[in-house]
């Protein structure tokens, strides 16, 4: 791996190792983290509407590493029924820090719904270090709310509407201070327009997913090397060269 920007000093490491401090946590809270992964037509899944089919090792270590000292990781409900997490756990390399620091042993899940229609057999709600938070607005149906305390901790705000300056309020207030938003595109927008990111973390796949509907995986994503980046007032430049072909 080698360092355009960043981690002055640091040597590049070998083969796909990240760099020590890569993604640590800046000591100023409270902090909010939105992680993002794009493929190179803007894409944010491959074919069968998942975003690990177009991810890597290494992605997926970074989306680790972020979440490790992290007090919560917020989703969107369509984001935790397609995605399919599993349980919020320890790392065992963080829980003597994160105590060390008066954080829990594992971070929140947060999720954000406004009709609590979840998957609530999943693990994540009954595995998880924490009991998972579902976040919704002032008007969820009552039956709908006692469905969901049965599985999860509820956060019902005052508006109709979930607003990403509001949630992150009540998160505040629980001490949880450290936030990572890992999306879908909706939340991640909703982040975006009230101005509630403190750093983007964005990775770039480089892929071209088939253009082919979402649950057909007849067509995988056609992959493609980089053969240039360059950077300019923080502006970065690549270019991709399909597999196979001269660069």
């Amino acid at each position: 791996m080698r360092i355009l920007l960043g981690l002055p000093g640091a040597p590049d490491t070998e083969g796909a190792a990240l760099p020590e401090g890569a993604y640590a946590w800046p000591d100023e809270t409270p902090w909010t983290r939105v992680t993002m992964l794009r493929t190179l037509d803007g894409g944010v899944a491959g074919p069968d509407g998942r975003s690990r089919s177009v991810s890597s090792d290494l992605d997926r270590d970074v989306l680790a590493e972020v979440r490790r000292l992290a007090d919560a990781v917020v989703i969107g409900a369509q984001t935790l029924r397609v995605e399919r997490y599993g349980p919020m756990r320890a790392r065992d390399d963080a829980v003597e820090e994160r105590r060390s620091r008066g954080q829990h042993d594992a971070p929140q899940l947060v999720v954000v719904s406004g009709s609590l229609d979840l998957p609530w057999q999943e693990r994540v709600f009954s595995d998880s270090a924490l009991t998972p938070i579902v976040v919704t607005g002032a008007d969820a149906s009552p039956d709908a709310l006692s469905r969901a305390r049965d599985h999860a901790t509820v956060l019902q705000l005052d508006d109709e509407t979930v607003t990403a300056t509001a949630l992150l309020a009540a998160l505040h207030d629980r001490g949880l201070r450290r936030v990572v938003c890992e999306g879908g595109p909706g939340l991640l927008g909703d982040f975006a327009r009230e101005d509630a990111v403190d750093e983007v973390c964005l990775t770039l796949a480089p892929y071209q997913p088939a253009l082919v509907p979402a649950g057909d995986d007849s067509s995988e994503p056609r992959p493609f090397d980089l053969a240039q980046l360059l950077e300019h007032q923080s502006f970065l430049f690549a270019r991709y060269v399909r597999q196979g072909r001269r660069r």
